[in-house]
């Protein structure tokens, strides 16, 4: 169940609603601008939102770029222990193109640490890697959590 207060800082939300999507039962973005039309909390005062225009216009709504998913998604959390069954010799060249599956160095060493989630996306660029050195163990993370893709 998702929360008004899940909803991350400066989160657009879609107020195109059911009438005009039918995509909104399973948007996060439709979910959260019903959660603030619901909510008996005092209402800010101003909201990021979709165009609700937008929404109305689109001729396949499996084309609205804002559309997120409601369904959680499985986040590798740590990597301590990547490296540790590869030959000495290809770690090196491994963990720099691993490096490179980040948008960002530092990106890297949060998701090592575990500070910082693996997204999908960046485990199956990992495990290209590995793939692409001929390497035939898939990369082992230290865990797994779902989340939501905001």
């Amino acid at each position: 169940m998702i929360l008004l207060q899940d909803v991350p800082d400066g989160y657009a939300y879609c107020f195109a609603g059911k009438d005009k999507c039918s995509k909104a039962s399973s948007c996060l973005r439709a979910m959260a601008a019903q959660l603030l039309s619901e909510s008996e909390e005092s209402q800010p005062k101003s909201v990021r939102a979709v165009n609700p225009f937008y929404v109305g216009r689109l001729s396949d709504l499996s084309a609205c770029a804002c559309y997120r998913s409601s369904e959680p998604l499985r986040y590798a959390k740590g990597m301590s222990h990547l490296f540790d069954e590869l030959p000495l010799k290809q770690a090196s060249l491994v963990r720099l193109r691993v490096m490179g599956c980040f948008s960002c160095e530092r990106y890297f060493y949060h998701c090592r640490k575990g500070d910082r989630l693996i997204t999908p996306e960046e485990q199956r660029r990992i495990a290209g890697v590995f793939k692409s050195i001929g390497i035939e163990a898939k990369p082992k993370f230290d865990g797994y959590e779902y989340g939501l893709a905001w």
